[in-house]
């Protein structure tokens, strides 16, 4: 899982501005971010191609509070093997 952080943190940083030493697994996307609601939208979204995420439904997307929700979206939903 520490490559998909890592990738994650690069991605919210690149895209977003997010300082990288300020993401943890913990932190939430709203009050440790400061990620609006549009901005996490594009972020899922962003996560979705750049994984290869196979997602059917929105009930999973939904739920994402934090870093770590989207690290277990990535790896419920990978395609990778």
């Amino acid at each position: 899982m520490e490559t998909q952080i890592n990738k994650l943190k690069k991605i919210m940083a690149d895209k977003f501005g997010v300082p990288q030493d300020l993401i943890t697994s913990q932190s939430n996307l709203t009050s440790d971010l400061n990620l609006g609601n549009l901005e996490i939208s594009d972020l899922i979204s962003i996560i979705i191609h750049e994984f290869d995420l196979n997602i059917k439904g929105e009930d999973q997307i939904e739920q994402i509070k934090t870093v770590e929700d989207l690290l277990n979206l990535i790896d419920n939903f990978s395609e990778e093997l």
